[in-house]
């Protein structure tokens, strides 16, 4: 059997999906049962291509990251077209999607844009009137693309639901996979790198406006308020997102620039040092399906403060302390709360074990993907 894994539109700067993509790809090279094909990205290639040198030119195939709409898009698009129809895949798995390519195979779709699925007043409220008819129109794009696919991967019921809702496909047609902890992870050192001298907490994340890190001076200025001085944020923020102007430079313009520590963009090498010099995770996000850096901060027995929503409480339960979106003064008062009590600490890392459990397999996760995908490409479904 023959399928083709699409990542042509994993991008660096899409953070979880990204990974995500890499992961899925390098985990293939495990399972020979399958005959497997991959059409990706110019920034996935730098990441993983070196393992891919033998297949380059007859399983592996590489194009400038798309949709480059100005300048290579149509002739990618073509050159796609003749190697589907060079290939004959059984199936097609978009694992960045929609890519902004159709295929005359059936295609399945990894889909976790919870903008399209389950938007809400707090990420909305984050746009202003001009960004709101941009994303509104984004998202009437995504729902038309969404329509070319037979079937779709997802990570909660939350999106699935919403899948079946603007696509009106049958419930079969939508595959519930939870998200897992990158494997990556588990070859490393994750003994903690102990501090006297400050608080460290990890708020990890591509700088979406929707996942509100522009919160963190407002937060830092209330937890200054509540007598806590000496906690320092680690943030993963390009150093050219129009975000740095929103967390880095206003604690600079007041003297406290101290208490971030903006480390850009990472690999997960780096990532899991961020993770290890850490005590803490803050999760302020408005809106997402499942969020990579919740399974990760439980992985490394980081106490949680994260907003309370549904999509949080679906994973972490009662194993973190829930603050009400947007309102700093109540998430500094959560962490003051967190950081003053041993025993809450102990009570959380010991409930988000147990949660753990549920998404700490890779190979597992992989499985089940693939299970899907060769049922589909059988007609099973």
């Amino acid at each position: 059997m023959k399928i083709l894994i699409n990542s042509i539109s994993a991008k660096k700067e899409s953070g979880g999906a990204f990974q995500i993509a890499i992961n899925f790809i390098l985990k293939s090279l495990e399972h020979n049962d399958v005959e497997w094909y991959y059409i990706v990205s110019q920034d996935v290639d730098e990441v993983i291509g070196e393992k891919f040198n033998s297949l380059k030119g007859k399983h592996y195939f590489v194009y400038i990251t798309q949709p480059d709409f100005l300048g290579s898009y149509m002739k990618v698009k073509k050159e796609v077209a003749v190697l589907e129809k060079q290939i004959k895949p059984d199936l097609i798995y978009s694992v960045t999607a929609p890519s902004y390519f159709t295929f005359k195979t059936k295609e399945v779709m990894r889909y976790t844009n919870p903008w399209v699925t389950h938007p809400n007043k707090y990420s909305w409220s984050t746009y202003s009137f001009t960004s709101k008819i941009r994303q509104y129109l984004y998202c009437l794009n995504q729902k038309k693309m969404m329509k070319a696919a037979y079937a779709f991967i997802t990570q909660t019921e939350t999106t699935k639901n919403g899948i079946i809702r603007v696509t009106g496909v049958s419930s079969d047609r939508v595959c519930v996979v939870n998200n897992v902890l990158p494997e990556a992870f588990k070859t490393m050192d994750t003994s903690p790198i102990y501090d006297n001298e400050w608080i460290n907490i990890a708020c990890i994340g591509s700088p979406h406006l929707h996942k509100n890190f522009d919160i963190l001076p407002k937060l830092i200025i209330e937890l200054e308020k509540n007598g806590v001085r000496n906690v320092c944020f680690h943030t993963t923020i390009p150093l050219d997102s129009p975000m740095i102007k929103k967390v880095v430079i206003p604690l600079e313009k007041v003297g406290m620039s101290k208490h971030i520590n903006n480390h850009g963009r990472v690999s997960q090498k780096e990532l899991n040092e961020i993770y290890r010099r850490c005590q803490f995770c803050f999760i302020p996000t408005l809106l997402e399906v499942f969020s990579a850096s919740t399974i990760e901060a439980m992985y490394y027995s980081l106490p949680i403060v994260a907003t309370d929503f549904d999509f949080n409480k679906d994973v972490l339960q009662d194993s973190c302390l829930y603050y009400e979106p947007q309102n700093a003064a109540d998430a500094a008062k959560k962490f003051v709360t967190l950081i003053a009590n041993k025993k809450i600490q102990e009570e959380c890392k010991l409930k988000m074990q147990k949660q753990l459990q549920k998404y700490g397999n890779y190979d597992i996760h992989f499985k089940a993907i693939k299970k899907y995908l060769i049922n589909v490409a059988k007609g099973n479904i």
